[in-house]
């Protein structure tokens, strides 16, 4: 009977795996299962944990090498035992080290390592032990990150019967009839008669903003009448985007709203999104977020995304790091005539496969077998 389940992310960002573990172990805490944390303090992830009163304690930082490191081995083994802990999720190469060896030793039986990033596994000794011997429950989040996770791994380190696939899941509810908090067009002063485009994701090198900032002139000398928002946190390149959009002539064209919490009502206003990402772990949030509001998307193929969006069916599928192929999908989808159909579809793809409470009926069915 698995009562007792650990999460330990000792990560100081917000990014999605932080958001990942606190939304599976709330949604979990409502089904019954008493829920612990283990995470660096004073950290969004802590702070969130600790208000949502889960029993939470501080841990130092996960290393590498912190799996042979025979105090750190000994001060979690005692900590697992001392809670009765039946499960625990791991995420990270260094967590899945560390946490799996000491859930072994302490007799956990459900130790899931749950990888959402598209790269193999390293094929060393340790990992295969590791793989083979501690861990219940190799858990993936598309089939893509499933087959390049594996692809250099023996097959007889991790039998079949340990891998399963179970997508993220993002809260229906939350996109379908969101509170429309703010309306964009008055806000930013958008014309009725203007398109708006949305791109959502932290100004980063992964998620690539430029190639639509460089496809812009491209789509302007065919429609004029478009707003893009680009919408994110600060990642490192704001300057550099904000510095590409004048030297191409396009400001009145781009808005940069900075960090956003109302991605629902926004969704809900726009006309579409645009994804420029050059590589994603598994399957992003906003894809899947903008596909639970009915929302068509134009995206590079960023290795997984093609197994969520269809092209020519909920949205359309651009090359990597190519501004001029971009381009010609974002005007393919303003010409499109049937775009709010496309949106309908990827909704009901959405909330047959990528629904918050079929992840965690798959999680309850598939590993903990309650």
């Amino acid at each position: 009977m698995i009562d007792n389940i650990l999460f330990i992310n000792t990560g100081t960002g917000w990014g999605g795996l932080e958001k990942w573990h606190y939304q599976t172990a709330l949604e979990l805490k409502k089904r019954d299962y008493k829920i612990f944390i283990l995470a660096k303090e004073n950290t969004t992830f802590y702070d969130r944990c600790k208000r949502t009163n889960f029993k939470i304690e501080k841990m130092k930082h996960i290393a590498d090498a912190t799996f042979i490191n025979p105090i750190r081995v000994h001060w979690l083994v005692k900590y697992l035992k001392r809670n009765n802990i039946d499960a625990v999720f791991l995420a990270q190469s260094s967590h899945f080290k560390y946490g799996s060896l000491s859930a072994k030793l302490a007799g956990v039986e459900k130790i899931i390592y749950r990888r959402a990033l598209a790269k193999p596994v390293k094929n060393k000794f340790y990992n295969r032990f590791l793989l083979k011997y501690c861990i219940s429950d190799f858990m993936s989040i598309s089939k893509m990150t499933r087959d390049e996770n594996l692809k250099n791994l023996p097959a007889d380190c991790l039998p079949n019967e340990k891998i399963k696939l179970i997508y993220k899941g993002v809260k229906k509810d939350k996109f379908i009839a969101p509170e429309i908090k703010s309306d964009i067009r008055r806000e930013f002063g958008i014309r009725d008669d203007e398109l708006i485009i949305a791109n959502i994701g932290r100004l980063c090198r992964q998620k690539a903003q430029q190639y639509l900032i460089e496809a812009l002139p491209q789509v302007l000398e065919v429609h004029e009448k478009i707003k893009v928002l680009i919408i994110g946190g600060k990642g490192g390149k704001e300057e550099l985007y904000k510095s590409k959009v004048k030297k191409l002539g396009v400001e009145d064209k781009v808005i940069f709203t900075g960090f956003r919490e109302d991605i629902p009502s926004i969704l809900k206003q726009i006309d579409f999104m645009v994804h420029t990402a050059i590589y994603e772990g598994g399957s992003p949030w906003v894809i899947l977020e903008a596909m639970m509001a009915g929302v068509p998307i134009v995206t590079t193929k960023a290795i997984t995304i093609p197994e969520f969006v269809i092209d020519g069916e909920t949205g359309y599928l651009a090359e990597d790091k190519n501004p001029a192929d971009i381009a010609k999908k974002i005007i393919k989808m303003i010409n499109n005539q049937e775009r709010e159909k496309m949106g309908e579809r990827a909704f009901e793809i959405a909330q047959d496969n990528f629904s918050l409470k079929k992840m965690i009926d798959d999680i309850e069915d598939k590993i903990l077998k309650r």
